[in-house]
C-alpha cells in the first residue's frame, strides 16, 4: 500500500484519509508498517544496483553485473541488500566502519569516499568501495555503500590479477580511504590521480562516476523515507529487521543437532596451498575455524581475515540465510577464526590479486561444504543438500583492440559454470555462481577476438541420481588485431578437483582447464570453410596454463573449460529417460551413459535398451563389491 499510494500522493491524486491512517499506523509500530519500511529499504537497496548497471560505462557493470550496492546503519552495521555478492556485502560493512574511524569528525553532507584497500576491507585491489553518508537534518544517520571491480588498477598484470606479484606493492594502486567528493564538490586533482595510475583511465573514471551516481540515488530514497517516517521510527524499524533476520536464523540453527564438520581444499599453483575449515555448532551459533590452514603464500592467492569473514557469510546466505533480509542480523549468529599469515589471514605484505577466484571461491566452498554436512544430520534440513561448485580457471587478456584502442578484460565467462544437483533435482546447466556473462556478438565487436565455440561441454558434469549442471567451454582465436597477438593472463582456482564435488555417491564434475594451442592450422580450415568443433584437430602444440601470463598469437587458439556441477545420489539410479535426454541434448555421450550410468542406447532405433540397460547396471553394481585388486 505504502509504494504505491506515496506514487499517487507525489503525483498531486492524494488519496481521502491517507495520511491520517498513515500516522496511526507509524504511531502503533504495527506489522504493516515494519512490513512497508523493510520492503522499501530493501528496493532502496536494489534500485542502487540497477543504477550502477544502467549508468555503468564498462561491461563489469552493465553486462558481468561485477558489482554490490547495500546500505548500512549510522555504525556501520549492514541494514539492507540487494540482489547482490555476499562477501562484498560483508565486506563494504568493514569499508563503512574504517571510513567512520579514519575520518571521525570529518564527514558531511553529500561526501564520497573511496576504499580498495585488502588489508583494511576489500577484498582484493580491483574492488572499490564507494561509501556515501546519508543525513537526515545534520545528522548521519546511514550510510550506502557500492562496489564496482574496476577494468584495471595499475598492477603489475592488466586487469589487476598478477601471477607474478610476491608483494602487495606489486598488484596497484591502494587506498586506506579517501574523500573523492567533499560536501558535494568533486575533488578532480584527486579524480585524475586515481584514473591516471591506471591503464584504462577512461573506464575507471566509468566505473567511479556510475559508484557514485548509484550513492547518489540512495541518498536521495532513504531522505524521502527519513521525511515520511521521521528517524525515530527508522531507527526502530531497522533494529527490528536486524532482530527478525537474527531470530529466525538462530531458531534454524538451534534444530539442528551440536556437532563438528571438517573439509579441506588444495589449490595447486608451483606447490599446493591447502585450506582447512572446522565448523563447530553449538546451540544458535556457528564458528568457521580455519585451523591447518596452510601458511601464506608467496603469490596472490591470501585473503585477509574480513574477507574469509566474507566468503563464510556468503555460503551462509546461500544455505540457511536464502530467505531472510540480508542484514547484520545474519553476522550475529557466526564468527570466523584463523591464525596470522596464514592463506586465510594474510599478514602484510603478502600479494592477494588472485584471491576473488582461488582462496575466496576455496573459502566459500568449503563453508558450504560443512554446512551440508551439518544440514545432512537433521531431518528438517537434509533435503536441502545439495553438491557444490569449488571454483575453477579464469583468463584476462589485454592488448590494443581492432578500433586501437588498450582494452583489458575477462577471457573467461566464468559465470556460464554448471550448479551442483540437489537431493531432488538436477543442477542448473551454466547456471552461473554470481555474475552475468557477455554477449558474444558485444564481445567480438569490442576485442579483437573470435569465439570459435561457446557451448556446453559434454560429459563434464557430474553424474548422479541427478547430474550435476554442466558448465560452458569456450575456444578463442584472435581475430583482426593490430598487434597481431594479445597478451593473455591466467588465473583463477587451479587443482585437479576444481570442480563440482559429487555428494551422496555422486560423481564429481570434470576438472577445470586453461590450454593455449600454439601453431594450429585454425585458419588454414577457416580460409577452406572447413571446421572441426574438436581442439584437438586443430593441431599444433598444447600446453596446460598454470598461474601466468602468456600471449595469444596469430595460429593460436586459447579453450578453456569452466567448472561443471557434482552429482548427487547413485548414476546407476538415475531415470534411463533423463539419461536419454542428456545425450539428445549433447550433455552426456553414449559412451559415458553406459559407463557411469549403466544405459544402453539401441544403435538401430535410438531408443534406450531396458533389457540391457538392467542387466549393464546390475553387472556394474556387483563390480563394485569385488576386492580391489
Amino acid at each position: 500500500m505504502g509504494y504505491h499510494a506515496k506514487a499517487a500522493t507525489a503525483a498531486g491524486n492524494k488519496i481521502p484519509g491517507l495520511e491520517q491512517r498513515m500516522k496511526s499506523e507509524i504511531k502503533s509500530n504495527n506489522p504493516i508498517t515494519f512490513e512497508i519500511i523493510s520492503h522499501r529499504l530493501h528496493q532502496i537497496a536494489k534500485e542502487t544496483g540497477i543504477t550502477l548497471e544502467r549508468v555503468g560505462g564498462t561491461v563489469n557493470t552493465t553486462q558481468q553485473r561485477d558489482y554490490m550496492a547495500a546500505l548500512y546503519r549510522a555504525n556501520g552495521d549492514l541494514l539492507s541488500a540487494g540482489d547482490t555478492m555476499g562477501q562484498h556485502v560483508a565486506c563494504a560493512g568493514f569499508a563503512v566502519k574504517r571510513i567512520l574511524e579514519r575520518f571521525a569528525n570529518n564527514i558531511y553532507p553529500d561526501d564520497v569516499f573511496l576504499l580498495n584497500d585488502p588489508y583494511l576491507a576489500a577484498i582484493h585491489q580491483s574492488d572499490i568501495y564507494t561509501i556515501s553518508p546519508i543525513h537526515y537534518r545534520d545528522n548521519l544517520v546511514g550510510w550506502s555503500a557500492t562496489f564496482v571491480h574496476v577494468m584495471d588498477i595499475g598492477a603489475m598484470s592488466p586487469g589487476g590479477d598478477s601471477p607474478g606479484a610476491t608483494e602487495i606493492f606489486h598488484e596497484g594502486l591502494r587506498i586506506p580511504g579517501i574523500k573523492l567528493i567533499e560536501r558535494g564538490n568533486l575533488r578532480r586533482d584527486v579524480f585524475d590521480t586515481l584514473i591516471n595510475m591506471t591503464r584504462q583511465p577512461v573506464m575507471v573514471g566509468l566505473d567511479l562516476k556510475c559508484e557514485i551516481a548509484a550513492n547518489n540515488v540512495a541518498k536521495s530514497r532513504m531522505k524521502e523515507v527519513y521525511a515520511r517516517y521521521g528517524p525515530e521510527l527508522l531507527s526502530a524499524v531497522s533494529s527490528e529487521m536486524i532482530d527478525y533476520s537474527k531470530s529466525i536464523l538462530e531458531r534454524r540453527i538451534s534444530e539442528i543437532p551440536d556437532g563438528n564438520w571438517n573439509a579441506s581444499a588444495v589449490i595447486e599453483g608451483e606447490v599446493p596451498w591447502k585450506i582447512t575449515v572446522e565448523l563447530q555448532k553449538k546451540g544458535c551459533h556457528l564458528l568457521f575455524d580455519f585451523a591447518g590452514t596452510d601458511p601464506q603464500a608467496n603469490r596472490g592467492v591470501n585473503l585477509a581475515l574480513h574477507a574469509t569473514f566474507g566468503w563464510c557469510f556468503a555460503a551462509l546466505l546461500s544455505t540457511l540465510a536464502y530467505d531472510i533480509p540480508k542484514n547484520h542480523g545474519v553476522f550475529q549468529v557466526m564468527d570466523v577464526t584463523a591464525r596470522e599469515g596464514t592463506l586465510v589471514n594474510v599478514r602484510h605484505p603478502g600479494p592477494v590479486s588472485l584471491n576473488t577466484t582461488s582462496s575466496g571461491v576455496t573459502v566459500r566452498y568449503l563453508a558450504n561444504a560443512v554446512l551440508m554436512q551439518m544440514l545432512s544430520t537433521s531431518e528438517k534440513y537434509k533435503g536441502e543438500v545439495m553438491a557444490l561448485n569449488a571454483g575453477h580457471r579464469n583468463i584476462r587478456h589485454a592488448g590494443a583492440n581492432q578500433h586501437k584502442k588498450y582494452s583489458v578484460f575477462n577471457l573467461a565467462h566464468g559465470a556460464l559454470d554448471g550448479g551442483g544437483a540437489r537431493a531432488h533435482m538436477d543442477g542448473i546447466d551454466s547456471g552461473g555462481t554470481q555474475m552475468s556473462c557477455p554477449n558474444v556478438e558485444w564481445f567480438e565487436l569490442n576485442f579483437p577476438v573470435l569465439y570459435l565455440f561457446r557451448r556446453h561441454a559434454r560429459d563434464a558434469a557430474g553424474a548422479g541420481r541427478f547430474r550435476g549442471g554442466a558448465g560452458a567451454e569456450t575456444a578463442h582465436m584472435l581475430h583482426d588485431a593490430p598487434d597481431g597477438k594479445i597478451k593473455g593472463i591466467a588465473y583463477g582456482a587451479a587443482s585437479a578437483k576444481n570442480s563440482g564435488q559429487g555428494t551422496g555417491g555422486g560423481y564429481p564434475g570434470a576438472p577445470s582447464i586453461v590450454s593455449l594451442f600454439e601453431n594450429t592450422k585454425v585458419n588454414e580450415l577457416i580460409a577452406g570453410n572447413r571446421w572441426s568443433d574438436d581442439v584437438a584437430e586443430l593441431g599444433g602444440n598444447a600446453r596446460l596454463l598454470p598461474y601466468c601470463e602468456f600471449e595469444l598469437k596469430e595460429k593460436g587458439v586459447v579453450y578453456m573449460r569452466v567448472a561443471s556441477g557434482g552429482g548427487y545420489g547413485d548414476p546407476l539410479e538415475r531415470d534411463p529417460r533423463m539419461v536419454a535426454s542428456d545425450i539428445g541434448d549433447g550433455l552426456v555421450s553414449r559412451e559415458m551413459a553406459r559407463a557411469n550410468y549403466g544405459v544402453v542406447i539401441d544403435q538401430q532405433t535410438n531408443e534406450i535398451d531396458l533389457v540391457a540397460t538392467r542387466k549393464l547396471r546390475t553387472i556394474l553394481k556387483e563390480q563394485r563389491l569385488k576386492p580391489a585388486t
